[in-house]
């Protein structure tokens, strides 16, 4: 199941593929960004999908320190690490902070009214992005909020029913199965 735009912002689920996982493949400006694990913890990634509906559900100014999707990117990253200034304003906007699965991602979204700007960065290391070396030059898209809000909402539905179903089948007993 394909929610969104691969050029823009999408999440592809693949409900199918692992018994206790939810596996789902993130694009953002046509960059597969998990391609490494796509197989999120269930209550995590609806949690995870909840926080950005929440955060996105009004529009919002440009934050203080905004000027391009990628200079704000990559003043966000250096942000990470400062105690004061636009970077570590622009820190404050981090998206895809969905556990192990996104770990290698650098990624923010920026609000600006009916608009967000997506930027992202791939990491080398196989850790934390924070902290390891650029594999690329940012990825930058710019979605409107309703479509985000859209993609999101369907990948929400489809992890609790993915999750429910799950829950209802490990509470099943075996000879109610057949």
């Amino acid at each position: 199941m394909l929610f969104g735009s691969r050029d823009g912002f999408a999440l592809t689920f693949d409900v199918e593929r692992d018994p206790v996982l939810l596996c789902v493949d993130v694009f953002l400006g046509g960059l597969h960004l998990n391609t490494w694990d796509n197989a999120f913890y269930p209550p995590l990634l609806v949690k995870k999908l909840r926080d950005e509906l929440t955060r996105f559900d009004t529009p919002a100014s440009p934050p203080p320190g905004f000027t391009s999707p990628a200079e704000s990117l990559r003043a966000a990253e250096a942000g990470r690490y400062e105690a004061a200034g636009a970077g570590a304003e622009l820190a404050r906007y981090a998206f895809l902070a969905w556990g192990e699965c996104t770990d290698d991602v650098s990624a923010f979204a920026f609000p600006d009214g009916d608009l967000v700007h997506l930027a992202c960065r791939v990491r080398d290391g196989g850790g934390p992005a924070w902290g390891t070396e650029p594999r690329r030059a940012p990825t930058v898209a710019t979605v409107s909020r309703t479509e985000l809000l859209d993609t999101l909402g369907q990948g929400l539905i489809a992890a609790e029913r993915a999750w429910s179903a799950r829950l209802t089948a490990a509470s099943t007993p075996p000879s109610a199965r057949a």
